[in-house]
């Protein structure tokens, strides 16, 4: 009753899902493309995955939403996700998202330097006045 393994049929093409999982392959470079979820909480855990895209040279891009990314794979949330494989008639829509992720995500230098809005904290907003207010003094 058990099917051969020469019956299998054809090669699946499956969304991998799961944070160590994607990790996994985007440091082995099986990784096309990788779609990371805006509002994962603590933020630390998905913290270093753009770096580690940049890196290898993975494109990746953030999507609203872990119930989003939760839909694709039929589950309730999911932090990320990496895609591996794409049918041949939609490779050609694959590769102009990968492009165009490549331009907005990875080699926008801007996006790395204003992480975090460039807005100081209120104390060292204080701070900076105080410096501000004793150079005018010694003027």
């Amino acid at each position: 009753m058990a099917a051969n393994k020469g019956d299998a049929g054809p090669k699946p093409l499956h969304i991998k899902y799961g944070l160590n999982h994607v990790t996994s392959l985007v440091e082995d470079g099986t990784a096309k493309l990788v779609v990371i979820a805006h509002d994962v909480n603590p933020i630390e855990m998905v913290v270093f995955l753009p770096a580690l895209c940049r890196k290898k040279g993975v494109p990746f891009c953030f999507v609203r939403g872990m119930a989003n990314l939760g839909k694709l794979v039929h589950k309730k949330t999911s932090t990320c996700l990496a895609l591996t494989e794409v049918h041949k008639e939609d490779f050609q829509d694959f590769e102009t998202l990968t492009k165009t992720f490549m331009l907005q995500f990875n080699e926008n230098t801007d996006l790395r330097r204003k992480q975090g809005g460039n807005v100081m904290g209120i104390k060292n907003q204080h701070m900076m006045a105080a410096r501000e207010k004793v150079r005018q003094i010694e003027l």
